[in-house]
């Protein structure tokens, strides 16, 4: 492994990749006035051949995602052993993927909450009209005014209320509230 250059600026790591061959980039995300995640979307746009990778102090699925979605191949924090990210390296330079296990871990969790999310919206099944009344309850309004909204009778906003409380098993309007927007119900 041979350091090759060192970019003070996003826009410095573009102009120093028109001029040289560069095999992996590291980058960190919190830069200015170009992050690292636009930084490695437009590396990976204009300089496929070159595999870029995060080395950064946000240890955060936001991050992760963003970063691998814009075609980061590796992903560390910057408290990685010199052996992690001498590994990383020579991984993505042979076109792998290098994940920490911290980094692994996390990209679970949150798969697992995605599909959580989509397993509870299948189940539950609300109909187009109770999502409209539950997006009016999330924003505070009472029966009488949802109907007034909806053109529809309080009796009938009632009658929607209680069929979602119970397909949600939800003992009040907090609790409904509170799975909305745990489960994403109006996304």
């Amino acid at each position: 492994i041979r350091v090759v250059g060192d970019c003070g600026s996003g826009q410095e790591a573009l102009d120093f990749l028109e001029e040289n061959k560069v095999d992996v980039m590291l980058s960190d995300i919190t830069m200015k006035p170009m992050d690292g995640i636009e930084l490695t979307k437009k590396v990976t746009e204009r300089f496929p051949e070159v595999k870029t990778m995060m080395l950064t102090m946000h240890l955060d699925e936001q991050y992760i995602s963003a970063a691998m979605s814009v075609g980061a191949k590796a992903y560390l924090v910057k408290d990685s052993s010199e052996r992690d990210i001498i590994e990383a390296v020579k991984s993505i330079n042979e076109g792998e993927t290098y994940l920490t296990k911290e980094v692994s871990e996390i990209l679970a969790k949150s798969h697992l909450k995605r599909k959580e999310k989509e397993q509870v919206k299948k189940k539950l099944k609300l109909t187009r009209r109770e999502k409209e009344i539950l997006k009016h309850i999330v924003e505070g309004l009472n029966n009488r005014l949802i109907g007034e909204k909806l053109e529809i009778s309080e009796r009938t906003v009632n009658a929607h209320r209680y069929n979602m409380m119970k397909k949600l098993e939800a003992n009040n309007t907090a609790d409904v509230v509170r799975m909305t927007l745990k489960y994403g119900l109006l996304d």
